[in-house]
């Protein structure tokens, strides 16, 4: 059976200690968050990288702040040098790289298009039940006649 995991481990009056401690970050985490996410690591690739599990590494960006601060910068570094890297091909004149443009869809959400003119939600409104009289009275033929 597992320990729990504790802030400090216990001791018992015999001098046993009791639980394990919770896993802390490393002194370089933040370095090391920032260089795997700009590299293109996602949450769960930088908790490999770090030899932690997700569940840890998600902990450690609620407790230290500037760990998940690390990882959108880094983030943002890898958008911005693909960005900069469709916008020389643009200046350029050069045939746009593709797979810079795939990277920047795939992992930073850019979309094509204006997203102004797709609508957000289709709302049907839809009758309550009726009887067979009721629905007919409702309904018109093509060519304007009620059905009969």
């Amino acid at each position: 059976m597992r320990k729990p995991l504790l802030e400090q481990p216990r001791l018992t009056t015999s001098g046993a200690v009791v639980g394990r401690p919770r896993a802390q970050p490393p002194v370089d985490a933040a370095l090391r968050i920032e260089k795997l996410a700009a590299e293109g690591r996602g949450v769960k690739g930088a908790a490999l990288a770090l030899r932690t599990d997700l569940s840890t590494l998600k902990r450690w960006f609620e407790e230290h702040p500037e760990l998940r601060l690390a990882f959108e910068r880094g983030k943002e570094s890898e958008r911005h040098e693909l960005h900069q890297i469709l916008v020389r091909d643009a200046r350029d004149g050069a045939k746009p790289n593709i797979a810079a443009m795939f990277l920047l869809k795939s992992r930073h959400a850019y979309r094509e298009g204006d997203l102004g003119e797709l609508p957000s939600a289709v709302v049907i409104n839809l009758p309550g039940s009726m009887d067979r009289e009721q629905f007919l009275k409702t309904v018109v033929a093509d060519d304007g006649r009620q059905p009969g």
